[in-house]
């Protein structure tokens, strides 16, 4: 299946309103080439608004920090100069078309990591155009790993529990992973919520959707419970998260504890009749029977 961002950018020309909308497709593209090769593709490009459009690619670098916030700088170096492509593509009134593309990689390409966005816009690069505009960019990630010297290391930094003792759901655990090499990994694994005897409760993916993580960048994987169902004492997760080729796994538990407030009100009283009043109430019995059985 297509997969497809749409972005939509109102402008004014003139004082008249204009609608700009693009849809391109697929949104990521992952590729993994030799120095010197030449690589071929396609992606797909439509225009979504009720005029004739004519669309301009341009490239940017991008790089990603630990929070997952995607940084786009105009460096023209790397991937972004890598690419041959139309330099305009006219489309009718929902019009799609697919748009072939080559990528030269230098026979000089250092190894590892490469990236680059390919914006769509109804501006050329440069500006150029009378229409004062505020125009949203579609774009397409491209993530390269060109071969030969390649590191990939990666750890499981962390992972724990917001908390030790949850007293109501979600169940929310932080997992974090460090990239240590020099191209980027796809840490992918499950969470699983055991009870005493090692029954699975409850089960969760951990980085869902495939979300890269970016050489010499540690990232927090947010991943939540939610039930309806009843939970009380002591519980075990289990992470085992994959990455890397050849795949490397690990595995790790941590114990916390669900002590739900209703139940956890109504265990206190138990204890309390169990430590204390039923005590009471047994020494007082026997100390009546006692003082009875002397008269």
């Amino acid at each position: 299946m297509l997969l497809a961002a749409v972005f939509i950018a109102v402008g004014f020309f003139f004082f008249t309103p204009v609608s700009h909308a693009v849809t391109v497709g697929p949104v990521k593209l992952e590729y993994k080439v030799d120095p010197g090769a030449i690589l071929e593709g396609e992606l797909f490009l439509q225009n979504e608004s009720s005029v004739i459009q004519t669309l301009y690619p341009s490239f940017e670098k991008f790089t990603e920090d630990s929070s997952g916030q995607k940084n786009f700088t105009k460096e023209e170096s790397d991937l972004s100069t890598w690419f041959k492509m139309v330099s305009s593509v006219t489309l009718k009134s929902g019009e799609g078309q697919q748009i072939p593309f080559t990528i030269e990689v230098p026979k000089n390409a250092p190894p590892g990591g490469h990236f680059s966005v390919i914006w769509w816009s109804s501006s050329p690069p440069g500006g150029g155009s009378r229409q004062v505009s505020i125009i949203t960019r579609a774009g397409i990630l491209v993530y390269l790993t060109v071969s030969g010297d390649i590191k990939e290391a990666g750890s499981l930094k962390e992972f724990y529990p917001d908390s030790r003792i949850f007293t109501s759901f979600p169940l929310n655990f932080s997992v974090v992973f460090e990239n240590s090499g020099n191209s980027y990994l796809k840490p992918v694994g499950t969470l699983k919520i055991k009870n005493l005897f090692g029954g699975t409760a409850m089960e969760a993916p951990v980085n869902q959707f495939g979300s890269n993580v970016f050489p010499q960048i540690s990232k927090n994987f947010n991943v939540g419970f939610n039930s309806d169902g009843f939970f009380f004492g002591p519980y075990r997760a289990t992470l085992e998260l994959s990455y890397g080729n050849p795949q490397q796994t690990v595995t790790k538990n941590v114990w916390f504890l669900i002590l739900p407030w209703g139940t956890l009100i109504i265990f206190i009283i138990l204890l309390g009749l169990v430590f204390f009043v039923i005590p009471r109430g047994i020494k007082k019995y026997n100390a009546w029977i006692i003082s009875k059985a002397r008269k």
